[in-house]
């Protein structure tokens, strides 16, 4: 038979796996709206590419210029969520700021698709895809910290309880998006080998 404290770490099992994937489901809609608003207006969509290169200037870039603003990029919005976090009202702004970054990201794919064809789709997917994986999912992975803590700061603002356990889950905040920024920097180093051996294909 389950204890309480199994079943209470059971839940809260559940209820990171649900909120990662409802988060995962917000970048890939803000991904499909980058790639609608591209569609609908090209001239206007490339607005929406924060902190984000298209073709043309990503193979005029040399390559720690281009992993320094690949980084950059996925570190402002690492920030934001980071800052959003200590709200206690900071939910929406969480999921803006992802699906935001999502929409750039799409808007940034499509670009490079309607630029390339159909004949070297495979090329463009080889040179934006696995970086653009790694750094959502490390953005997801931080909204959904911004959002425990959120909460916590929720609870807290609504609770007669006071701080309990709040510098803690702080320490454990901070830490936790330190390895996000670095697997952001992975991202960053993947995106440069990805344009070191797709972007001659494609310009």
């Amino acid at each position: 038979m389950q204890t309480s404290i199994e079943r209470v770490e059971g839940e809260k099992t559940v209820y990171r796996r649900g909120s990662f994937a409802f988060l995962c489901g917000a970048a890939i809609v803000g991904v499909l709206l980058g790639a609608m608003c591209f569609c609908l207006n090209s001239e206007q969509a490339g607005r929406l590419m924060f902190f984000g290169t298209s073709l043309g200037e990503r193979a005029a870039m040399d390559y720690g210029r281009l992993m320094a603003g690949s980084l950059l990029g996925s570190t402002a919005f690492l920030l934001g969520l980071a800052l959003a976090g200590f709200c206690a009202l900071g939910q929406p702004f969480e999921l803006a700021l992802l699906v935001l970054r999502g929409m750039g990201l799409g808007c940034m794919l499509t670009e490079v698709y309607s630029a390339v064809g159909k004949s070297n789709v495979l090329y463009a997917a080889g040179l934006l895809l696995p970086g653009a994986i790694i750094s959502l999912l490390g953005l997801v992975a931080a909204a959904r910290e911004a959002l425990c803590l959120s909460n916590i700061y929720l609870r807290v603002t609504l609770s007669s309880r006071g701080g309990e356990g709040l510098v803690a889950a702080v320490k454990l905040y901070g830490a936790k998006l330190l390895v996000i920024e670095a697997i952001l920097a992975l991202a960053a180093g993947v995106d440069t080998i990805c344009s070191y051996l797709f972007i001659g294909r494609l310009v």
